[in-house]
């Protein structure tokens, strides 16, 4: 099973760095298009266009990753805490926060060089206080301090999930789908002030976006023989329903963007991504003893998820940069754009890992990359 989880881990990486770079082909098309296109002509047009269509199948068919990594993460919490102890000890959670925090600084740092000093962004300290301890240092950095809030919790979530598992599960997912409900007023495009403040109280580095995924990890890793039993005899239906789920998130997603009456709406998770991730990662734990495409390279990737998670979005997000200035004509080709992106995105990263670990700096490397 920990090969299967390193597995999961990996598939999850890779598709991170695709979402990142189907968000940055949206970027590309839709708010840079007067770059590319001939003058008079509206970005919005392309809306609906192949290459759209293209980005947005994408786009779907990675929004498991998140949930995945939370499970994984709470997975391991079960493992660290072993059969006898009544709960996690608190040397593991403070050693795996600083395993988390210390590079997470590092590269907020980096990324809050490149605004200063190459974007020439004007920060004060409040905001960048703020901006370390909620992760918008950099778009995808509100992970490191959602995943720190459930390591601090998981004392009180490991007992729970050892003798209260079918409670701790149904109150997580109740919450997880308040949550959800609590945004369709926005989807919807019929929003109102109590749906706008409840929703500003909930971003997406806080612990309630997304409580249901860490306790489902741990409860997994407590009692993964029920959850195998349980299991296999869907597997095949968990794959059915996740091939139907991405064309039906598709659609979903495009009808919530039309009633929005907004320009453009960035893609938050929803009820129906929820119960996509659940088929896409209870479908690989349920072929745990079949062999998955490219099984030895993807879990070498689940090992090294997190340096690529901490480098990736900001490599994609000037690779775009440098086209954007120099190759401005580029933009118009998702074909051509996406391999970019993806190739700098996991490329780079792993590069600067194998740089660190044959250098001197080699006895850092846990600190700059976990």
């Amino acid at each position: 099973m920990v090969r299967r989880l390193l597995y999961l881990n990996g598939l999850a990486i890779v598709n991170v760095v695709l979402f990142h770079a189907t968000g940055m082909g949206f970027v590309a098309m839709l708010a840079w298009g007067e770059r590319y296109l001939p003058p008079g002509v509206s970005p919005m047009t392309q809306i609906g266009s192949l290459p759209y269509l293209g980005l947005r199948i994408l786009e779907q068919l990675v929004v498991f990753s998140i949930p995945a990594f939370l499970i994984v993460s709470g997975y391991f919490v079960a493992v660290a805490t072993g059969r006898n102890q009544s709960s996690v000890s608190w040397k593991v959670v403070t050693t795996r926060v600083m395993y988390l925090l210390i590079p997470y600084l590092l590269w907020s740092l980096v990324a809050i060089g490149l605004k200063l000093f190459v974007e020439g962004e004007q920060l004060p300290l409040p905001t960048l206080v703020r901006m370390f301890l909620t992760g918008s240092t950099n778009e995808v950095f509100y992970f490191v301090p959602l995943l720190v809030q459930f390591y601090l919790l998981s004392p009180i979530f490991v007992p729970l999930a050892r003798k209260h598992w079918k409670a701790l599960l149904i109150v997580t997912a109740l919450l997880q789908l308040m949550v959800h409900i609590l945004q369709y007023p926005m989807l919807l495009g019929q929003p109102n002030e109590f749906s706008q403040q409840i929703f500003k109280l909930l971003p997406k580095w806080f612990i309630l976006a997304r409580i249901f995924w860490f306790p489902l990890g741990i409860v997994i890793g407590f009692h993964l023989p029920e959850f195998k039993k349980f299991l296999i005899p869907l597997r095949w239906w968990l794959v059915g329903a996740g091939v139907l789920l991405i064309p039906l998130g598709v659609v979903e997603w495009e009808v919530y963007f039309r009633l929005s009456g907004l320009q453009w709406l960035a893609h938050s998770e929803t009820i129906l991504d929820s119960v996509y991730a659940i088929a896409v990662v209870f479908g690989i734990l349920a072929f745990e003893k079949s062999n998955l495409p490219l099984s030895n390279f993807i879990s070498s990737l689940g090992g090294k998820s997190y340096g690529i998670y901490l480098t990736h979005a900001i490599v994609i997000e000037y690779a775009a940069k440098v086209i954007y200035r120099l190759i401005p004509g580029m933009l118009g080709y998702q074909i051509l754009l996406q391999p970019v992106f993806i190739l700098c995105g996991l490329g780079v990263p792993l590069l600067l890992m194998a740089i660190v670990d044959k250098s001197p700096a080699r006895k850092y490397y846990t600190y700059i990359f976990g």
